[in-house]
């Protein structure tokens, strides 16, 4: 218990001049301040940084526009809007993360930054979303 400057005992609420737990309110502040620093308050990428990303590294093979006519023309079309639909973020965003297996696509996860990669996501989605 608290003691007023009076002497008197103070009712715990009185401890806080929002009426509220202490505790509760670190505890809040705290686990905001963790998902920001570890990441997972994640941000949807930015489709015009993603299109700088895409130049610079995956245009040589998936083609200007996306269409998978790049070098190796039989890779993903990302302009099929039916096939794009089908395909989940996550999915796109591993694929991206983590390369190909045997198609010769790297694992961008250890090139690129994670906001980097939904950056490129972001980019990639707007060839079937005219």
């Amino acid at each position: 218990m608290r003691l007023h400057p009076s002497g008197k005992f103070l009712h715990p609420a009185a401890w806080n001049p929002l009426g509220r737990p202490i505790g509760l309110l670190i505890g809040s502040a705290l686990i905001s301040l963790l998902l920001i620093g570890t990441g997972h308050a994640e941000s949807p990428g930015d489709a015009k940084l993603g299109k700088v990303i895409y130049v610079k590294n995956c245009v040589a093979c998936h083609g200007q526009r996306g269409d998978g006519l790049g070098s190796r023309s039989s890779l993903p079309n990302f302009t099929d809007a039916k096939a794009m639909a089908a395909k989940t973020d996550q999915e796109l965003f591993d694929k991206i993360s983590t390369g190909g297996k045997g198609t010769g696509m790297p694992a961008w996860n250890t090139i690129l930054t994670e906001q980097d990669r939904r950056h490129v996501l972001a980019y990639i989605r707007t060839f079937s979303n005219p």
